[in-house]
């Protein structure tokens, strides 16, 4: 009895965590949402960025992804370690925060700017970048949305693949060698797209790969051609 006792308050605490760990976060969002989402019902993206850079003068964009769930703050902070645990309110959370590499041009105008989440067995963050792992799924979704206090961009997605951490898919700056670069990340991908990448520069958002646990060095990756719109931007998962 006293075992079973044990057993049942120990499963009832990582209940407990995992419902909190996803909690928060989730109301944490909510609230920034208030501050991107229009009032009306038209469900528009519509950045307060005086408001939100008030919240976290970390944030530098906001990101969205049609089909998985993702509408997120993007923040950079002086290091890749302090977001990778905790919120954009800076409390611990093994969830994280949308994070853009801290070495990056936080205007993403380098070349090649790579964004990171977690996926995790809770779902949330970057979890469902693994969507895209499907031919059907990815032709079904050519493009993602990153907006800026300066500049709001339609993503065209060039290639959606899996790799390794550190490998030619996290180059970022690309220099005499863009053709080499750009040609030898599309011959290894799982699926591509028909995208001029001859000019402009690029976002590359990357989650580890659930398959291979944890703490492996296993990546999903996905890469869009940054294009400055207009246009406006509607939420409709």
């Amino acid at each position: 009895m006293i075992v079973c006792i044990g057993v049942f308050g120990f499963s009832a605490y990582q209940l407990w965590t995992i419902y909190n760990t996803q909690d928060t976060v989730k109301k944490e969002t909510e609230e920034l949402e208030k501050l991107v989402v229009s009032s009306d019902d038209a469900n528009l993206l519509e950045p307060d960025w005086d408001q939100l850079l008030a919240q976290n003068p970390d944030i530098v964009g906001w990101i969205y992804i049609p089909g998985c769930e993702i509408s997120y703050p993007v923040v950079q902070g002086s290091d890749n370690s302090f977001y990778l645990d905790h919120t954009i309110s800076g409390e611990y959370n093994r969830m994280g925060s949308i994070f853009l590499d801290a070495q990056a041009s936080s205007d993403f105008s380098q070349d090649n700017s790579i964004v990171y989440g977690h996926s995790v067995d809770i779902g949330g963050m970057f979890t469902n970048l693994a969507n895209f792992d499907d031919q059907s799924f990815f032709n079904e979704h050519p493009v993602f949305y990153l907006l800026t206090p300066t500049q709001n961009y339609k993503c065209s997605i060039v290639y959606f693949a899996k790799t390794t951490d550190g490998s030619v898919y996290y180059t970022t700056s690309f220099g005499s060698y863009r053709n080499e670069r750009l040609s030898e990340m599309m011959a290894s991908a799982q699926y591509t797209n028909e995208v001029d990448t001859s000019n402009g520069s690029f976002i590359t958002l990357s989650t580890c790969d659930l398959d291979y646990g944890f703490d492996s060095n296993q990546r999903l990756v996905l890469m869009g051609k940054l294009e400055p719109t207009q246009e406006s931007i509607e939420i409709v998962d």
